[in-house]
């Protein structure tokens, strides 16, 4: 057994912590002529080979709409180590970002063993341990680069739930992170895409079975890599031998809630090309337009 999850840790290290081939790798070309770009940048939940991945689903709904999509997600991120590679995201030159980031700054943040964890992996740089306040300070200056170096539209969006047990700490830490994430988008003027509320409203409305413990949320992970990569088992499937409505292992997502996620974002990008000039213009109807529909008022 002890040598299946060294086989295992070693085979994730290299083929989960790969990005994906969407990853907006420098240097890119410059978006076609009347492309817009979005690019979604995150942790494992945007990855999406941990979970199911959302971002082939915003790519399939928003290509008709002339927008190419880009993965920038990365396991294991925190909202500091995704600033220390933000370089990648600002290169690509994009109209659109997406940033779902902050589940493994709560989780870094539990005891000196998850600490040392996300530091032997390299994905704490710091001395200054993982916080709400370092997360809220490194977040702030994600949406400032943007911001400062890119035309891009920005949208910050809340974390989902960490267990389905809403009254345990780790989603009480949630709540809080998820607070700051509202607070940031508020004080920056970007936009606030509220996941962790869609989810919470779901569950609280419909609960799973009885929510698998948090403190079981290493092995659940390494167990879901196993069945879905060795076994062939879905993420939903997965989910549900759990007693879940919406998590694999406490911490990633099925199908359903991708879909949520992916609806949320897609819909504000949405939004937001409508709102271009060029789309105001040519949703307005012309003079001759406007003439007919009033002569098709009149009695």
């Amino acid at each position: 057994m002890a040598a299946g999850g060294l086989l295992l840790n070693a085979w994730a290290e290299r083929r989960l912590l790969q990005p994906d081939a969407r990853y907006p790798q420098p240097p890119l070309p410059p978006a076609a002529p009347g492309v817009a770009r979005l690019v979604c940048a995150g942790d494992s939940l945007t990855h999406g080979n941990m979970s199911a991945p959302y971002v082939p689903n915003v790519a399939a709904r928003l290509a008709p709409h002339g927008v190419e999509v880009f993965n920038a997600g990365i396991n294991a991120d925190l909202a500091e180590t995704l600033l220390a590679r933000f370089d990648d995201v600002v290169a690509a030159r994009p109209d659109f970002v997406s940033l779902l980031i902050g589940t493994n700054d709560i989780n870094a943040a539990f005891g000196p063993a998850d600490l040392a964890r996300y530091r032997s992996r390299g994905k704490l740089r710091a001395s200054e341990p993982p916080s709400p306040a370092t997360f809220r300070r490194h977040l702030t200056a994600l949406v400032h680069r943007l911001r400062a170096q890119t035309p891009a539209q920005v949208a910050l969006i809340s974390l989902p739930p960490l267990g389905e047990n809403l009254g345990h700490d780790p989603n009480r830490r949630a709540d809080e992170y998820s607070a700051i994430i509202r607070e940031v988008a508020r004080a920056e003027g970007v936009a606030y895409l509220p996941l962790r509320e869609q989810l919470l409203a779901e569950l609280r409305a419909r609960p799973g079975q009885t929510p698998a413990d948090f403190g079981r949320t290493t092995l659940l992970i390494r167990l879901a890599m196993l069945r879905h990569y060795l076994l062939g088992h879905s993420w939903d499937r997965i989910a549900a031998s759990l007693g879940h409505r919406f998590l694999t292992d406490n911490l990633h997502l099925n199908g359903p809630a991708a879909a949520i996620l992916a609806d949320l974002v897609a819909a504000w990008v949405e939004r937001e090309l409508a709102l271009r000039p060029e789309a105001v213009a040519a949703a307005a109807p012309g003079p001759i337009a406007a003439d007919s529909a009033v002569a098709a008022r009149r009695p």
